[in-house]
């Protein structure tokens, strides 16, 4: 073992994300960022630093095993290493194109230990990758771009972890995985991991976007990171000629969604409309609830604030079910989490004024049987109209928090306004045209009811000509108000 003469490794991390990252003892660590965030240099200066913290050896030797993945060779070679040659070049020891591609780093350290570092670079495309991660026993892995590469090799690399130095020499200090990635898709498995599942052991770290959209233009963040390593009007520059769902993902920091069409709310914005932690009823405010009808009927639970913003709390999602069974399951829901609440206020499809065939009800009398609220048909059904009332509200800035503040466990509402309530496109050549409703999949039926609930709580008196006197007036409270004695089978 031939030690290279000590070498200094000058970093300062440029943001607080970055540094809370480098901080973390997690287990499993995944690190998102926009272009130009220091993510990837933040991965390599990680495995640099566990290096020289783990505990030396009896020989004073401080030896660790570390393998960086990449989906492809290409990517590997052009940008993993690369970015790994321009912090740690020859001077701080061999460097092998393998197979695999290998630098092995051996220099003294000021304490009188010896660092002996050996990292191995992996593509998954390569001949040799299974065999790869199958006999690798290291002490971390760095999975570079995370989103591309696959969940089960993931799950796999969970396994060989921990394994180096052996018992003998101390065993390691810190073990586990590492992840850089910009935004993966929000029907992503990634997406899933980290906003749904959340398992033990694991640490999700958003870095603020590049950029920020103000006034419907997108402008650059002063908030974001890493600014002080990159040139001048570094986001500003690459707006120019790029899609909206582009600049979402890799210049913004937003999730985004495979589509092809145009979403519904291009005023969504993920870090800004979800809050950070669940929201819970408050105690003393209104209900309010939307309805949507049909095989698969949604319920979208909110409350609006005296400050007037509105906050998200729940949502019932069903799949191939009819409206009894519907209602009795929103019933229960009331029941379980909403029994403080004294006053309800429900808005539904106006179609579902229509009779049914079979026994001449409504659904809204249905609801008003089996779910104990006196539901009402929203103003409109029209669609303008209704994505206003959504939209204005998603525009608001009250106090300087959102007009709309959704809760993370809603995950139907979330996923659709991220793409997946969109307008899907029609295929026509020359220019890029689109249908003049939204496609009706599983993510619509909840914006549907979203949409009946603000707009019958008064959001879309903005864009709906004023109901003369003639026609139902919207009175000052609830018609019917939910109690807690209904769900003893006192209706009233």
């Amino acid at each position: 073992m031939n030690a290279v003469a000590t070498v200094n490794v000058d970093y300062t991390p440029d943001g607080e994300t970055l540094r809370a990252f480098l901080l973390s003892d997690a287990f499993a660590r995944v690190l998102t960022g926009p272009f130009g965030s220091g993510k990837t240099v933040a991965s390599i200066i990680e495995i640099f630093r566990r290096a020289c913290a783990q505990a030396p050896s009896p020989d004073k030797v401080r030896r660790s095993k570390w393998m960086a993945v990449r989906s492809t060779y290409p990517q590997l070679e052009r940008t993993t290493i690369a970015s790994w040659r321009q912090w740690f070049d020859d001077r701080f020891g061999r460097f092998s194109w393998g197979p695999p591609p290998t630098h092995e780093i051996v220099m003294p350290l000021s304490d009188g230990t010896i660092l002996n570092l050996e990292v191995q670079f992996v593509a998954l495309d390569g001949l040799s990758a299974e065999a790869d991660l199958r006999g690798f026993e290291g002490t971390g892995i760095w999975l570079n771009e995370l989103r591309e590469i696959p969940k089960t090799v993931v799950d796999f690399a969970l396994g060989r972890v921990g394994r180096f130095p052996a018992k003998k020499d101390g065993g390691p200090s810190w073990y586990g995985i590492i992840a850089d990635t910009n935004a993966p898709d929000s029907d992503h498995w990634l997406y899933k991991l980290a906003e749904e599942h959340k398992p033990e052991g694991w640490e999700f770290f958003k870095q603020p976007g590049g950029v920020l959209k103000i006034d419907g233009v997108w402008r650059p963040n002063p908030e974001a990171e890493n600014q002080a390593n990159l040139p001048p009007n570094y986001y500003l520059r690459q707006l120019a000629g790029q899609t909206e769902d582009w600049i979402k993902v890799y210049l913004a920091n937003e999730y985004g969604y495979a589509i092809d069409g145009k979403v519904v709310y291009p005023e969504w914005r993920d870090t800004t409309h979800v809050a950070p932690a669940i929201l819970e009823p408050i105690k003393g405010l209104p209900l309010y609830i939307g309805l949507d009808f049909g095989l698969t009927p949604a319920a979208i639970l909110g409350q609006r604030t005296a400050r007037g913003q509105w906050r998200i709390i729940d949502e019932l999602v069903t799949e191939d079910m009819g409206v009894v069974r519907f209602a009795e399951l929103l019933n229960a829901r009331l029941a379980d989490r909403y029994a403080d609440i004294e006053q309800v206020e429900a808005w539904g499809d106006p179609a579902g004024n229509a009779r049914s065939s079979t026994d001449e009800r409504t659904c809204l009398q249905i609801i008003k049987q089996h779910a104990k609220i006196d539901a009402r048909a929203a103003p409109t059904n029209d669609l303008t109209g209704r994505r206003e009332a959504v939209a204005s509200v998603l525009n608001r800035m009250i106090d300087g928090e959102p007009g709309l503040l959704l809760s993370p466990q809603c995950t139907m509402l979330r996923k659709g306004f991220a793409g997946g309530y969109h307008f899907r496109r029609v295929k026509v050549s020359g220019d890029e045209r689109y249908h003049d409703a939204p496609d009706k999949n599983a993510y619509s039926h909840p914006h549907d009811a979203m949409q009946y609930m603000l707009s019958g709580a008064g959001e879309a008196r903005n864009v709906i000509r004023p109901r003369t006197t003639s026609n139902v007036p919207r009175p000052t409270r609830a018609n019917g108000s939910y109690s807690p004695l209904a769900r003893r089978g006192i209706y009233r």
